[in-house]
């Protein structure tokens, strides 16, 4: 039979240490919170430097880029309409090859006119671009 002096020593150090364990766990969250506080204050304090170092300039850099895009989009294709100015394209044939690619082959570059004006999908996407960041940038504000 287990003295009884034993278990209440033994339950004892069993207690002890759960408490222990859970006072340095508690303490070990806490330190982590406040490290988390800190990281985050230095995060915003980075994001307000860096808000603050753009400043006039990228604002007006940012204008111009859209305004520039605006233009090639919707107002570019009116007046090249009115002037009848006509577009030249640059697109490269791939000649026929004949006896396995030993004789011919190779691309030829041609210029085609066209009437009108050529709106590429890259200029589309930077406005549907610009469109998503200032209906997103408004749904924010509000």
């Amino acid at each position: 039979m287990i003295p009884p002096e034993l278990l209440t020593m033994g339950f004892g150090a069993v207690t002890g240490f759960v408490f222990k364990f859970m006072a340095e766990r508690s303490r070990n969250k806490e330190r982590h919170f406040e490290m988390m506080i800190k990281s985050h204050q230095l995060q915003s304090d980075e994001r307000e430097k860096a808000s603050k170092r753009d400043g006039e300039s990228g604002r007006w850099i940012r204008r111009l880029v859209v305004i520039s895009i605006l233009f090639g989009v919707v107002l570019a294709p009116f007046i090249l309409a009115i002037f009848d100015y006509p577009i030249f394209m640059q697109i490269d044939e791939t000649k026929r090859s004949y006896l396995f690619g030993l004789i011919g082959g190779g691309t030829q570059t041609k210029f085609v006119e066209l009437g009108g004006y050529l709106i590429i999908s890259e200029v589309r996407q930077s406005l549907t671009a610009i469109i998503g960041y200032y209906f997103g940038q408004s749904a924010v504000t509000r």
